[in-house]
């Protein structure tokens, strides 16, 4: 078993690796690349909390409409890509972190992202 120091150091390294490519693809992926990388995530994070969860990702032409149900609650979040620029010229994950406080606004317990 690994030592307690190592395994922050391991800890710590890969997720100072996983900002610097997050940071990267803010910076270098079109608006609806990146926003179809996050909310991919947010919906592989949602079945690891609701087996049954339901998660649907409409793209077109100057906006997303991600929509579905979790944790028994329907759900549904226009984003246009104008508001994804604005996220990934923020920082990184305020993407993430703008649909996870929608999904909790909409009665979703994803618990507190921020």
């Amino acid at each position: 078993m690994a030592e307690p120091f190592v395994t922050i150091l391991i800890e710590k390294g890969a997720r100072m690796m996983s900002e610097t490519i997050r940071r990267y693809m803010a910076c270098h992926m079109k608006a609806a690349s990146f926003a179809l990388h996050v909310a991919s995530g947010v919906k592989r994070q949602l079945r690891q909390w609701d087996s049954t969860a339901i998660f649907y990702i409409d793209h077109h032409t100057n906006f997303f409409l991600l929509y579905g149900q979790a944790f028994g609650k329907p759900f549904q979040l226009l984003l246009t890509l104008a508001e994804v620029e604005v996220f990934k010229a923020e920082e990184p994950y305020a993407l993430d972190r703008y649909i996870w406080r929608e999904l909790r606004e909409q009665g979703l317990p994803v618990g507190q992202i921020d």
